[in-house]
Formats: structure tokens, C-alpha cells, sequence
């Protein structure tokens, strides 16, 4: 049995992330060295927002990416990593997700939100909360498992933006994932 852990984008490249949201040169060493030595095999998933904003583009909010055409093309990129996933589960493979729990796609139990948000985009932080839910991209990615009979796998979302942000907190979570650990 194979381990293998579907990664988002920006872990592997920090530089993926909007100007200015990058926490490090180049890739969160933090879960790539647990995946490394827990002997996972890592696949990359694509950044829907940097596919479809490039890399000037602005951060936004859950409402913003919550349209039709941004939900086609989630769509069409996880129909690509189910496809790539599908394998691995049918295998009885150990498979995991790792998403970003400030993205408004990636979002695996968070995602920022700004109902009103619109116009110029320099609001501040505390103008964005995060809110209880997932990104676009990972419900088309759901959507897209549940079609083809599979079931979403372990995950959990990496929370280094969060103002109270506990890297030993999250070390565990990861651990727990890893280790093969239901969410709650």
C-alpha cells in the first residue's frame, strides 16, 4: 500500500501565493519534511487562483470566487486530480489532502469571507474574517469524487496565516492525519 498526500499548490510553492502572502522563499518545510519522513509520496494540485488570475493578481474572498465561470474552472481542475486520485483510492492506497485554511479555494475547515467586499481591494485583515467551511475548489473536488463513487479523503488545511497561528498545534494535527486519524 502506497502513501500519498494531495498537496495545495502554494505548499510546494510559496511564490503561487498572491504578492506578499508568501511565509517563505519557497516551500513550507514544515509539511513537507512530516511527509517526507512519514514516507508519503506527494502530488502537487494545481493553484486554481493563479491558473485563472495569474500571478498579479489581487487576494480575494469566498464570495468573490463563488461565480459560475471560477466554479467551471475549479471544476475542470479537479476533474483532472480526481482522475489522478482515483488510482490511489481503488488501490486501497493511504491517501491524504492537505489544503490551506485561508484560501478561499484551498480552505479545508476555513475560509476567509467579506460579504460586502467590493471595489478597490485594500481592505485590512480584520476586514476578513475566516468563517467555518471549505473552498470553491475543494467542493468541486468533492463534487467530483462523489460522482465517480469515491469518498473524500483524510484531510486537514494548514493554518499559517491565522493571526493566532501555533505551529506545535499544528504539528499534531498533521500527525494525527498522518497517522491515520478521522476527522472529527
Amino acid at each position: 500500500m502506497a502513501r500519498v498526500a494531495f498537496i495545495a499548490h502554494c505548499l510546494l510553492n510559496q511564490n503561487a501565493k498572491v504578492i506578499g502572502g508568501a511565509k517563505r522563499p519557497g516551500m513550507w518545510e514544515p509539511v513537507i519534511d512530516l511527509l517526507t519522513q512519514r514516507g508519503f509520496a506527494i502530488r502537487q494540485m494545481p493553484c486554481p487562483e493563479l491558473a485563472f488570475g495569474g500571478a498579479r493578481r489581487f487576494w480575494w474572498v469566498r464570495e468573490q470566487a463563488d461565480t459560475p465561470v471560477f466554479r467551471a474552472h475549479c471544476r475542470r481542475l479537479a476533474h483532472t486530480v480526481a482522475a489522478v486520485m482515483e488510482p490511489h483510492v481503488s488501490a486501497g492506497d493511504d491517501v491524504v489532502l492537505i489544503g490551506v485554511d485561508s484560501s478561499p479555494t484551498m480552505g479545508v475547515d476555513f475560509t476567509p469571507s467579506a460579504p460586502d467586499w467590493a471595489g478597490e481591494p485594500n481592505v485590512g485583515d480584520a476586514d476578513t474574517p475566516l468563517v467555518r467551511g471549505e473552498g470553491i475548489f475543494l467542493e468541486e473536488l468533492h463534487a467530483e469524487l462523489t460522482e465517480r463513487g469515491l469518498p473524500m479523503p483524510r484531510r486537514t488545511g494548514i493554518r499559517h496565516w491565522f493571526p493566532d497561528y501555533d505551529p506545535g498545534e499544528e504539528h499534531s494535527r498533521l500527525v494525527a492525519l498522518l497517522d491515520g486519524e478521522e476527522r472529527p
